[in-house]
């Protein structure tokens, strides 16, 4: 087994965390993605005030992460949502089903007092399990 955690080039970058550890397992890999916010790529929030514009630009976020690791959202098999408002939750859900096209991964959505920022109204974490890494993918 080996781990390898890493970034995605176009998504904001945490100084405190890489955004995705791969679990390198054989025939395929366990892929974390850190939680996402409605941050665009310069760290600027998205849609202050909306979670649906915030969860938009989250899931546009894991889009681009599932894409450097050759994965698709078909291959999420578990995601969890972090809500601040309870009355959030239908609009975040339309984002959330858009994303997915029909696939129905287990979920898990949780109202917290807060995010990281007293803006942010949703945080999305999926966790995937992917193609094994090929030499054509660059862990980095």
């Amino acid at each position: 087994m080996s781990v390898t955690t890493m970034n995605t080039p176009g998504v904001f970058r945490s100084p405190n965390y890489d955004h995705i550890a791969r679990v390198g397992m054989g025939a395929g890999d366990l892929v974390f993605l850190a939680g996402q916010v409605g941050r665009d790529a310069s760290g600027n929030l998205v849609g202050p005030g909306s979670a649906a514009a915030q969860a938009a630009q989250a899931f546009a976020n894991i889009g681009a992460h599932l894409e450097r690791i050759g994965a698709t959202p078909a291959d999420v098999v578990k995601v969890t949502t972090l809500l601040v408002d309870r009355a959030d939750r239908d609009a975040v859900g339309v984002v959330h089903r858009r994303f997915f096209d029909g696939h129905r991964p287990p979920h898990t959505l949780v109202i917290v007092a807060g995010l990281a920022l007293a803006e942010m109204k949703v945080e999305v974490e999926v966790v995937v399990f992917a193609p094994a890494v090929g030499a054509e993918q660059d862990p980095a």
